[in-house]
């Protein structure tokens, strides 16, 4: 009875060692946000900044976190998506700059996923924290244009899954990674849907809107690419999408990404490598409490209001090290 227990063991102790967890690889990374408020107004009464906080999820876990700011801050949510936020104040300035800089060290998860497991049924109804992935936001829109395209592209596809890959092959297609057209970053589906042109933001607008036009929910995750370097300065944000399958859960795709490399375009549809940090879900991101009733297309970059006044003299700068 004990050799067989021993038997047994062994051989659960093979099985785990030959799986999936073997082959998911693990980043550990320290991530610096920094930012510098210049020229303040000497008669300037309050400075009040948002930054957007990294979020916990089955792929990344915040070990530890280190802030430097003047100052008080505090942590808020939104409430739409419940983004984690850091809202900071500081009374009368005693200089004309500052500095605030935030730094975590986050372990980072390969994600995978087995879609042969996926179930065939259609979908009809959500929950309500699912569902919100159905509306259109500012610039992803669900015109008829819109719905006019997604059905032909998911035309003779009789599962959702099939549906996403579709919309997936045509964004892939249709659009070329391109910072110069006039319009990019935006996250603007209807330019992207007649120009075919721009960057992470304007490929993933797209295939949400195309997404959702055929009742499939899609989400915006945004945060920043991590070098595979011992230390590297991130010159800006990347972002990517997820779609929701009843019975299995969120599935995410980065079709930017696969168009710089081809060869990876399979992986990309359902799997993401470790290399990124994610910071915030959603478009139209309301901060409260800010001084005017606006939201934000999306939520990366600071939030700065001088006694009231968005300012946008500042200087950004993220760096990673690999640890």
């Amino acid at each position: 009875m004990k050799k067989l227990f021993v038997m047994l063991t062994i051989i659960a102790v093979m099985s785990v060692v030959s799986g999936d967890a073997r082959d998911i690889k693990l980043q550990k990374i320290r991530f610096t946000y920094t930012f510098t408020v210049k020229e303040i107004p000497p008669e300037s009464k309050k400075i009040k900044f948002w930054i957007p906080h990294p979020f916990e999820s089955h792929d990344q876990s915040i070990i530890k976190s280190h802030f430097r700011m003047p100052g008080s801050y505090s942590f808020i949510n939104d409430n739409i998506y419940n983004n984690k936020i850091i809202l900071g104040t500081a009374d009368k300035p005693k200089s004309d700059a500052f500095t605030v800089s935030a730094t975590y060290e986050v372990e980072r998860k390969e994600r995978l996923n087995k879609l042969d497991d996926v179930p065939a049924a259609q979908q009809t109804d959500y929950p309500p924290e699912v569902a919100r992935f159905l509306k259109p936001s500012m610039y992803a829109v669900i015109t008829p244009r819109i719905k006019k395209l997604a059905r032909e592209i998911t035309a003779g596809k009789t599962t959702p899954l099939s549906k996403a890959k579709a919309i997936y092959d045509y964004v892939l297609t249709h659009m070329e990674y391109n910072k110069v057209a006039e319009g990019w970053g935006k996250g603007d589906s209807e330019r992207a849907c007649i120009i075919g042109k721009g960057n992470c933001t304007d490929f993933h607008s797209l295939f949400n809107s195309l997404t959702r036009a055929v009742n499939i929910p899609a989400k915006f995750v945004i945060g920043f690419p991590i070098p595979n370097e011992k230390q590297a300065t991130i010159k800006g944000y990347h972002c990517w999408a997820e779609f929701y399958l009843c019975g299995y859960g969120w599935v995410p795709v980065d079709i930017s990404e696969a168009w710089k490399d081809k060869n990876k375009s399979a992986y990309y549809f359902g799997n993401l490598p470790e290399n990124r940090i994610g910071f915030t879900v959603g478009r139209d991101i309301v901060i409260d409490p800010a001084a005017k009733d606006f939201a934000l297309n999306y939520f990366i970059y600071p939030h700065i209001e001088i006694d009231g006044v968005a300012t946008h003299n500042i200087e950004k700068t993220f760096t990673s090290e690999l640890l």
